[in-house]
């Protein structure tokens, strides 16, 4: 298995159904139903932003997974001292390859990168009821402390 960093957004954004997938199946009123098309351009146009970060996952030189992180630079303010932290937007694996270490790797992976670029943490989100992911990064040593409410609204009389 290999881990490297790209800019072919054209193999990120085929590797992306898996996750897209996942979203749209559990929060459709959510997320969009993977479109091919649209999430190439998407990452196209983002993929060379030196604060977006890309990486691979091969297996025998096959693409079987990928993570897409932002670096976040933060300056001291008078709420909040300044940071640097390694953001995943996501992490995916294909279902025939889940479940053999790749997520585990890439984790490490991203451990190193940070420390490489003085970042002092990774952070990431995930939607509550993806016990899956959930399950993943608290075997990996991740922690909870934050969670994000909402509250749905009708659109009765939202203009």
């Amino acid at each position: 298995m290999k881990i490297t960093q790209t800019r072919d957004y054209e193999t990120i954004a085929l590797l992306n159904e898996t996750v897209q997938t996942l979203h749209a199946t559990q929060f459709p009123s959510y997320f969009k139903p993977y479109e091919y098309g649209p999430i190439r351009d998407f990452f196209k146009e983002i993929i060379t932003d030196p604060k977006q970060i890309f990486l691979l996952v091969e297996d025998d030189d096959v693409p079987i997974g990928y993570a897409w992180m932002t670096i976040r630079e933060s300056t001291d303010s008078a709420f909040k001292k300044a940071s640097k932290s390694i953001y995943i937007h996501q992490i995916s694996i294909n279902g025939s390859n889940s479940h053999n270490g790749a997520g585990s790797k890439l984790i490490a992976y991203t451990e190193q990168l940070a420390k490489d670029i003085g970042a002092a943490k990774i952070e990431l989100d995930y939607w509550i009821n993806n016990t899956i992911a959930r399950n993943f990064y608290q075997k990996l040593g991740f922690t909870i402390n934050r969670e994000i409410a909402q509250k749905e609204l009708n659109s009765y009389g939202v203009k």
